[in-house]
């Protein structure tokens, strides 16, 4: 994953089977799930030390930044 890009919409296409179509329709889904919420709900988790429910919202969070070659996001939450 290039980090040097926001999104590195090129190899996203390219993992996700060189199907542009695929890869707007994933991008969709992640702003469908609300990015700044859920970061905001991982915050609000590690504050209340529920360590299982951030843990959970980073995974769901990191796999589909992964998908759209979010990589910078991606990083951040597999660190979470």
């Amino acid at each position: 994953m290039d980090i040097s890009t926001p999104i590195d919409i090129e190899t996203a296409i390219n993992g996700l089977g060189g199907e542009p179509t695929i890869f707007y329709m994933m991008l969709g889904q992640l702003e469908a799930m609300s990015v700044i919420p859920t970061l905001t709900d991982i915050v609000q988790h590690f504050e209340n030390k529920n360590y299982k429910e951030m843990k959970g919202l980073a995974h769901s969070l990191k796999g589909a930044s992964g998908y759209i070659g979010a990589s910078r996001l991606y990083y951040v939450c597999y660190y979470i």
